[in-house]
């Protein structure tokens, strides 16, 4: 068995949906760090990322795209 190295773009996002008030993790104008899911219609969500190594910490929770706008695409 083999494993591929895949890249993934990640992108610095703001909450623009209080999910707290729906049960869910993510709260409005917070800044989290995710990647597009698989089928590109949302993002895997992670709470922070650990700038200097470049690791993310902290899964959230995979939402759609519509929860989050992009803050920066270079991140």
């Amino acid at each position: 068995m083999s494993i591929r190295k895949t890249e993934i773009e990640l992108k610095k996002l703001a909450c623009v949906f209080d999910g707290q008030e729906e049960g869910l993790h993510i709260k409005k104008e917070k800044e989290y760090y995710g990647f597009e899911t698989a089928d590109g219609r949302g993002y895997n969500v992670f709470s922070d990322m650990k700038v200097d190594m470049g690791v993310l910490s902290n899964w959230v929770g995979s939402y759609p795209r519509a929860y989050f706008e992009i803050v920066d695409n270079n991140t």
